[in-house]
């Protein structure tokens, strides 16, 4: 058995047409996700390690004794990446190359036991994922996905700079910032707005906090709009759409109209004016949102479906007006409809000639065709013998 689909292109990469793209099967993506978090896991632990109860170090480098926790922001980050990585995210994928320079980094300028494993740890996921690069293809690298990860790494780095900043110029601060966990507190509560009992004593002190606090407020503001705005739109949306089904499940005796057209909307406003109520169902959004401005009782959804016309209450309505733009889809639509309530009166608009008798056999007991309709219109006002409009004929010249 074929143990690869096809792999889609690489970014920038053009293929033939006919040209078969693999891709890695779902399973072997969320293989990696769980990987990926479970290394991420691995190394914000050897981070916390490192920070709490630091080794020896191999050789007397630059953070000698110090261990900021690169590694813990670098775990962090991996464990947000792991869930966008199971989805085969492209933005995912090129933003976990920051943990492995992250752990890298540290382990060169203060290598023990628990910085050297990181680095190990990231690097070797970083390789694992690589051959399968091409099968990253969701998302583009500057899309909103994009924007968002930065945020989300834009804060650890804040996080990151707060708290190095801040052990070390320890000594500079009223109380002395003793200990990561003092960093921590400091950093948030400053970023937070909060405020903190570590006052700067130095100059190089306060243009610190300054610094961070110009840094800082930003990108946690964002980050936390950025996490929980998309939690707080869901969740209205979800109330939107019972809102939206009590409000259907009221509905009775109505009209329900299929179509944005403007046929579809001069018949809502007939029946507006005579006090019947009535629903225009379309499945384009934009259409939909301009007529819910102007006022109309609209639904989202496609007409041709037997669960779209159920919730818009087709069983209950008075009848169905099909005004669409494609003759086929109003054929759909009718055969839909007739297929759900055989005694509802369906009332359907042509917009070919020829399209008229497909409708009346398809089920609607009313089939109107527009151009047949304006050329007796026309021929009538031509000879004399009609009204062409509602408003009367021009007034005469002199």
């Amino acid at each position: 058995m074929e143990t690869l689909a096809r792999r889609a292109p690489a970014p920038g990469v053009r293929t033939r047409p006919g040209e078969p793209v693999s891709r890695p099967l779902i399973y072997r993506a969320r293989a990696i996700g769980i990987l990926a978090l479970a290394v991420g896991g691995l190394i914000f632990l050897l981070g916390l390690f490192s920070a709490l109860k630091p080794e020896p170090a191999l050789y007397v480098g630059f953070f000698d004794g110090y261990d900021p926790p690169f590694d813990s922001v670098a775990g962090v980050l991996l464990i947000a990446l792991s869930f966008r990585i199971r989805e085969r995210s492209l933005v995912a994928w090129l933003f976990s190359l920051l943990a492995p320079a992250l752990t890298v980094s540290i382990a060169v300028l203060s290598p023990n036991l628990y910085s050297i494993l990181a680095a190990g740890a990231a690097t070797a996921l970083v390789a694992l994922i690589y051959p399968f690069r091409a099968g990253f293809y969701h998302g583009s690298a500057t899309g909103p996905e994009a924007t968002q990860l930065l945020v989300v790494v834009a804060a650890l780095l804040s996080i990151l700079f707060g708290m190095v900043g801040s052990r070390w110029l320890a000594a500079q601060f009223a109380p002395p910032v003793r200990g990561w966990a003092d960093s921590l507190y400091f950093t948030v509560a400053t970023i937070s707005t909060n405020g903190t009992n570590f006052v700067p004593l130095s100059s190089g002190a306060r243009l610190f906090v300054v610094a961070l606090i110009l840094l800082g407020v930003g990108t946690f503001l964002s980050a936390v709009v950025v996490l929980f705005l998309p939690l707080l739109e869901r969740r209205l949306e979800a109330l939107a759409a019972r809102l939206e089904r009590a409000q259907m499940e009221d509905l009775a005796q109505h009209v329900i109209i299929c179509g944005t057209t403007a046929e579809a909307k001069a018949t809502a406003d007939v029946l507006r004016d005579r006090g019947i109520r009535s629903l225009l169902l379309s499945s384009d959004p934009k259409a939909i949102e301009h007529l819910q401005n102007e006022g109309y009782r609209t639904h989202l959804g496609d007409p041709s479906s037997e669960d779209v016309l159920r919730a818009v209450g087709i069983e209950r309505a008075r009848a169905l007006v099909v005004a669409q733009s494609s003759d086929a889809e109003s054929l759909l639509t009718v055969i839909t409809a007739r297929g759900l309530v055989q005694a509802l009166r369906i009332v359907a608009v042509a917009t070919a000639p020829a399209s008229a008798a497909k409708l009346r056999k398809a089920g609607a007991n009313e089939t109107i065709s527009l151009v047949n309709v304006a050329a007796g219109l026309v021929s009538e006002a031509a000879l004399g013998t009609g009204t062409a409009s509602p408003v009367g004929p021009a007034p005469r010249p002199g």
